[in-house]
């Protein structure tokens, strides 16, 4: 594996039956009719959404296009994980922290995609422990699912548990150090908001001992940065650091963002990234399609959340499918 392949996955820990990994198909039900909302994002994405005033909790499935009360859906259902979803104290709701966990499982390397709900103690870039977080989600089978922070305290030495922590918290270091590494190429000028590697593409280069054919097939490893100005920045890693690969994007009506730690940038598909911005309420696409990155589309959040309702949060889990360029007024 090389250096670039590391930075969101120098650890790989073999499990057999992974506390917080995979886990198995599980059903729940919820009381009322979910929404129907198509607002033209890209396909097999699940967006979770809280108002963090109110505690109100959404789901939004990009593919079925439903949207879910997850509050409800926990407060019905029989299953003890979807119950673990329901928010019921917003003194406890600091900020998302995306986890692509990856794990070994009989010779192989699985990717789950994960989010913790931080405390608002939590400091970006600190290590984690059950006293800094109030859940933890991702899909149980085809249901969104939690466990509580107590199902992680005192874990003993050698289990699973322990083990999963550990992966956590390199995940947490390649952050910082992708953080830094980002930050010092920037413009003068400019203040590093958020980071990103694409998980999906950085496991298949970590995969390919052939750094040249991983390129070929998977495309470069692209370094996105976004700045508090609202400008996103590009960059290949080469031998002696960061370099641009192209100009930057400045996203729309974005002149400053205020709390970059509830700013989410995730995977939309293999052709770029979604970014959720708290100041303007909208989510951008990022993408290239045989050109230059561009922002491809932006919605408004108000345009799939009750009213009266806001996101101050937004977790992003999924590997996405790619846009229909042809049919896509790249606006909504």
């Amino acid at each position: 594996m090389n250096s670039t392949s590391k930075i969101l996955f120098s650890s790989v820990v073999v499990a057999q039956a992974l506390f917080i990994s995979a886990c198995d198909d599980s059903s729940s039900s919820s009381s009322g009719e979910p929404s129907v909302i198509d607002l033209g994002m890209p396909d097999e994405l699940h967006l979770s959404l809280i108002d963090a005033s109110t505690g109100a909790y959404y789901g939004y499935d990009t593919s079925s296009l439903i949207l879910t009360d997850l509050n409800q859906e926990a407060a019905s259902s029989q299953d003890s994980g979807v119950q673990k979803l329901e928010i019921t104290d917003t003194s406890t709701i600091g900020q998302f922290l995306h986890w692509p966990d990856v794990y070994e499982d009989e010779g192989e390397d699985h990717l789950d995609m994960k989010y913790l709900l931080m405390l608002p103690e939590y400091v970006s870039g600190d290590t984690v422990d059950a006293s800094v977080f109030s859940k933890l989600v991702h899909f149980h089978g085809d249901d969104l699912a939690a466990h509580t922070a107590d199902e992680f305290e005192n874990p003993e030495a050698g289990s699973n548990v322990e083990a999963a922590f550990a992966r956590l918290n390199d995940h947490v270091a390649d952050q910082n150090a992708l953080y830094n590494e980002v930050a010092e190429a920037l413009p003068a000028g400019q203040q590093l908001c958020r980071a990103f590697v694409d998980p999906y593409v950085a496991l298949e280069h970590a995969h390919e001992h052939d750094h040249a054919k991983a390129e070929e097939e998977h495309g470069e490893l692209m370094h996105f940065a976004l700045t508090d100005s609202g400008r996103v920045y590009f960059y290949h890693e080469e031998t002696e650091g960061l370099e641009e690969a192209q100009n930057f994007v400045k996203l729309d009506n974005v002149s400053s963002i205020l709390d970059c730690e509830r700013t989410t940038v995730a995977r939309a598909s293999d052709d770029g990234i979604l970014i959720f911005v708290p100041d303007t309420q909208t989510i951008y696409l990022v993408d290239s399609h045989g050109s230059d990155y561009h922002q491809h589309s932006a919605w408004d959040i108000a345009a799939l959340l009750p009213t009266g309702v806001r996101a101050d949060l937004v977790a992003i889990l999924g590997a996405g499918e790619a846009h229909d360029h042809d049919h896509d007024d790249h606006e909504h």
